[in-house]
């Protein structure tokens, strides 16, 4: 069988750079610039020893890496200490919202499971010995009376109130109770079970924030995990005045404090991303709630900058190693070919050394290249005419209309 031109010449299997560049399927092991990696550290020891909120914003451009460090890096680093990650793409600006996806992301069959078999020890301890050997779904279908499931919600509220410490208010314990006993009825959360208001509603009006902070505490308890941490994606995207009602706005920055008062209390780690026009922006709707989650900007905002142009390269290779599986390809790997080892003339730009940019001129380049047959090492001038097309270099009018 005949090699492909791609795999014959340029020791690749297939074009391993995704088309799109943005939405790319996030991979453990990502290429992180080994700065990054430092920094992420530095900043959970500061604020691990600290006082004040566990929180910092990462702030960068589009194509920066925002998504690549949360999902790519952070997601390990903080499960490597045991704490439970929880991702939100896109979160909304109302409290429930982010409830909604929290438990979504648990299953709530399996977490009012878990939560029922950390209950069912006390409940043996005052006479219900058959409760201590009855599963979770015998026990629900048990439950076959509206009369017995409010007399069951309530047992359960005890001991999550008094046994297991997860809340000291009634009203919260009672509604995880309800939610174990109503889980054969509700298998799955539905996005009405958080809205305030409606009857049957999970969440009674303005107590999310005291419900939230029960539900961390059953996290941890309940799976014997050190914390829970929040990365919290395009965060940005609902941070403008200018695109919200002065309600939304409230309920942004309501969403924003109620998750930094639980963070200073609890081990609830806060990570958001967004771009640097939203951190103004936030910043210049509450100076006050900024600086409570930037510890008054001293240490923790972390701005992702352009890579250098040996990051730059670095990721070039991470990605050419991935169609190198073979053993004939086996020996190009950790080496830029097909590009040249030069390609740092073409990478002067600091816009287009940016994770993004790189991928989608990666792609694009050697798409190019293989359908027009370029010998590799493909030339530098080739990739800089692929690099000024996606990228068009900005005029000088264009650059001081920038800075103004």
């Amino acid at each position: 069988m005949s090699k492909s031109f791609i795999e014959e010449k340029y020791k690749l299997s297939r074009n391993p750079f995704p088309p799109a560049a943005s939405g790319i399927d996030v991979e453990r092991n990502l290429y992180i610039p080994p700065k990054w990696r430092e920094k992420i550290g530095e900043y959970y020891e500061t604020l691990c020893h600290g006082e004040g909120a566990k929180a910092f914003p990462i702030v960068g451009e589009y194509g920066s890496g925002k998504t690549v460090l949360l999902k790519g890096h952070l997601k390990d680093f903080f499960e490597n200490k045991r704490i439970k990650t929880i991702y939100f793409e896109n979160p909304g600006v109302k409290f429930y919202d982010l409830a909604n996806t929290l438990m979504r992301s648990l299953g709530r069959y399996e977490f009012s499971k878990a939560l029922w078999e950390r209950c069912k020890e006390y409940l043996a301890e005052r006479g219900q010995k058959l409760l201590y050997s009855m599963s979770f779904s015998n026990m629900l279908a048990t439950l076959k009376t509206r009369t017995y499931r409010e007399e069951k919600a309530k047992e359960l509220s005890d001991v999550i109130k008094n046994k297991l410490n997860l809340t000291d208010e009634n009203e919260v314990a009672y509604k995880l109770g309800q939610m174990i006993v109503d889980t054969s009825s509700k298998p799955y959360f539905s996005y009405r079970d958080f809205v305030a208001g409606p009857k049957g509603s999970l969440v009674a009006e303005r107590e999310e924030p005291k419900y939230f902070k029960a539900v961390i505490n059953a996290i941890t308890k309940t799976y014997n995990l050190e914390g829970v941490a929040f990365l919290m994606d395009e965060f940005e995207e609902i941070a403008f005045p200018k695109r919200m009602t002065r309600k939304q706005t409230y309920e942004y920055l309501a969403t924003l404090r109620s998750l930094i008062e639980i963070s200073e209390r609890e081990n609830l780690w806060i990570i958001l991303a967004m771009t640097p026009e939203a951190a103004e922006e936030t910043k210049d709707m509450n100076i006050a709630l900024w600086q409570r989650f930037t510890h008054q900007e001293k240490e923790t905002i972390m701005t992702l900058e352009p890579l250098t142009e040996e990051e730059s390269k670095e990721l070039i290779k991470w990605w050419l190693n991935r169609p190198r599986v073979e053993d004939e390809l086996k020996a190009y790997k950790n080496k830029i070919f097909p590009f040249p080892e030069d390609i740092e003339k073409v990478l002067e730009r600091p816009e287009v050394r940016l994770p993004r940019p790189l991928v989608r001129i990666g792609f694009f380049t050697l798409a190019r290249a293989e359908q027009e047959k370029i010998e590799a090492p493909i030339p530098i001038d080739f990739i800089g005419k692929i690099v000024n097309e996606l990228y068009p270099p900005r005029t000088t009018m264009e650059s001081e209309n920038g800075r103004e």
